[in-house]
């Protein structure tokens, strides 16, 4: 909606939720953004977001973007930190290989097993995800655009040279484009298309700690992912909003369906981050302040797709995310703005397009 408004189109925005609701992908105190990729391509793409970050936060009047910088651990040979050390170099971005006395004294919450290192890089940290949503809305609001929250859109179909939104109180309004950006309820929008996308109901949990307080704010917890371990662990500092530490395991969970929540974190899940965490960090105790859910929209091959939807010519999907999406958003919303309007993104996404479904869709 921003970057439409901005670029001085008339923009109405249908939310089926209030704004800022917890039903999804976006909610929340924090979402990792960072520059260290096992794939280039999201490196690449994170050459741009970045800077479109800093450029809300900017605008925003507030803080959005905590720079903590990030840490990948695992063995130096693992494909993940391999791969993540080509494409920094790749893009000429620094990093720094830390051994286990060397995270100790810069990072003393931190504990490498045997065989592990430690990259770090500074061009990282988290987003305010909430408060991210907000300032998007906010401002595309002071630029002309319209929001209509509370308004479930049931159906999109097209129409003379245009798509008509079908909202579920039965009206229908015409327009001559639409970016469609539903999230775990893409799927059971566009049903007609048989979509490959699978929601999944992930779970989170804040930990509290015990140790020197200082070791687990942003100055001195960077952000982190491990590379090594099977259920791909990855967390936060102490974001001073919520007591502890934020952990999460970016293996997929089960498909969920959206309209039926399920909000409990299971006791075995809090038990094995638990598990995990008392053998990573220092100080952190199996106590969690605080835990809840959210979902991911998961593709086939964990790629995104942006792309014209198939029989709908004047109408955008952007989905897919897989778990990895939120810190794009803003760039994917200038893209899927400039492709609605006939413009173009000099990178080559073609990654992103539906043929690769051909099958499925």
């Amino acid at each position: 909606m921003r970057f439409l408004a901005q670029a001085g189109h008339e923009v109405i925005g249908f939310e089926q939720f209030q704004v800022g609701h917890d039903r999804g992908s976006s909610h929340g105190e924090s979402r990792i953004i960072r520059h260290a990729y096992a794939d280039s391509l999201y490196t690449e793409l994170m050459g741009d977001a970045y800077p479109l970050w800093k450029q809300l936060e900017s605008d925003a009047g507030e803080e959005l973007l905590v720079e903590t910088g990030s840490l990948m651990l695992g063995p130096p040979d693992h494909p993940d930190v391999a791969a993540s050390i080509q494409a920094l170099e790749k893009h000429g971005l620094s990093y720094e290989t830390l051994t286990a006395s060397d995270l100790a004294e810069r990072y003393p919450a931190f504990k490498l097993r045997a065989g592990e290192v430690a990259i770090y890089q500074k061009d990282a940290g988290f987003l305010r995800a909430a408060r991210c949503v907000a300032a998007n809305v906010r401002l595309a609001k002071e630029l002309g655009a319209e929001l209509r929250d509370e308004t479930p859109v049931r159906k999109i179909t097209p129409h003379a040279d245009g798509v008509v939104l079908w909202t579920e109180a039965g009206d229908a309004e015409w327009f001559d484009r639409a970016i469609v950006t539903a999230g775990a309820w893409m799927g059971s929008l566009l049903r007609g298309f048989q979509l490959p996308l699978r929601p999944t109901r992930q779970q989170f949990v804040y930990l509290e700690t015990n140790g020197d307080p200082q070791n687990y704010t942003p100055a001195k917890f960077p952000v982190w992912i491990d590379a090594g371990s099977a259920e791909s662990y990855y967390g936060f500092p102490n974001d001073g909003r919520i007591s502890g530490i934020k952990l999460a395991s970016h293996a997929f969970g089960p498909t969920a369906d959206p309209d039926r929540p399920q909000r409990n974190v299971s006791p075995k899940y809090l038990a094995e981050i638990a598990a995990y965490a008392a053998g990573r960090f220092q100080g952190v105790s199996s106590h969690a302040t605080y835990s809840a859910t959210c979902l991911y929209t998961v593709t086939p091959d964990e790629d995104f797709i942006l792309d014209r939807i198939p029989s709908v010519s004047n109408a955008w999907m952007v989905s897919g995310c897989s778990g990895h999406g939120f810190k794009f958003t803003v760039l994917l919303g200038k893209i899927a703005a400039e492709l609605a309007t006939g413009g173009a993104y000099p990178r080559d996404i073609s990654r992103f397009a539906l043929n690769r479904f051909q099958a499925a869709v």
